[in-house]
């Protein structure tokens, strides 16, 4: 998705949530001057090796995560991509699987993320206005990042392809590089959310607040405009 059309999509996001975009452009000049500053981002050809012409998992943390990853166990192919978003990076890690990309806002698990990127994955780091805290703390710890922002800006370091949430911002990273296939796994969208999505929470599974409902809305929207417009097909896994 190019900038133009993203910025349509993002004014009718901030509309609807009544967000403010000045915390997005603040948080995402943080990110841009902390990796200047560390000099820990990777280039983007690595992105590219490991998902053009790629089967490229997807997963998120849905209910259906860990019943996905331990079906991806049992016949995981070396020659396949695995990207997580966020907090699905823990489930995969309880397996022994290590994701070769991470999509973040750093609100997940962030002990699996630090252990995943000492590992080999590639974190891409997003910035939003609510996340600032976390940039400062955690970017510096990372390695082999790539920073992300929501705000319809160009900027040297940062990416942004399109995407509200982690999960449909994996989907428009490995559109944007090539996947041949596109396979989503533990990606609800309906309304509830697991422990690996909310760490906090009592149980393993609960509902979903409104606004992580209205969040998951928008993943799904995003995921069918992929479908709709994309070059890489996709397809849930069973």
């Amino acid at each position: 998705m190019d900038l133009d059309s993203w910025e349509s999509f993002y004014n009718q996001i901030l509309d609807d949530f009544g967000y403010g975009s000045a915390e997005d452009l603040k948080s995402a000049e943080l990110l841009e001057e902390r990796i200047k500053k560390f000099k820990n981002n990777v280039d983007l050809n690595e992105i590219s090796k490991k998902i053009f012409g790629k089967e490229v998992y997807i997963f998120g943390a849905g209910p259906s995560l860990k019943k996905h990853v331990l079906k991806l166990k049992e016949s995981i192919d070396s020659d396949i991509t695995i990207i997580a978003a966020d907090g699905a990076t823990k489930a995969l890690l309880e397996e022994n699987i290590v994701p070769d990309i991470i999509v973040s806002d750093l609100d997940g698990d962030i002990d699996s993320i630090l252990k995943s990127n000492e590992l080999g994955s590639i974190v891409v780091a997003h910035a939003h206005g609510d996340n600032i805290d976390k940039l400062e703390k955690y970017i510096e710890l990372l390695k082999n990042i790539v920073g992300s922002t929501q705000f319809p800006k160009k900027f040297e370091f940062l990416i942004n392809y399109g995407g509200f949430t982690d999960g449909d911002r994996c989907c428009f990273l490995a559109e944007e590089f090539g996947a041949k296939k596109i396979i989503l796994c533990g990606m609800d969208f309906g309304i509830y959310v697991t422990k690996y999505s909310r760490p906090n929470i009592e149980n393993d599974v609960e509902l979903a607040d409104d606004i992580k409902v209205k969040k998951l809305k928008y993943a799904e929207m995003f995921v069918n405009w992929l479908i709709e417009n994309g070059k890489s097909p996709i397809e849930f896994m069973p």
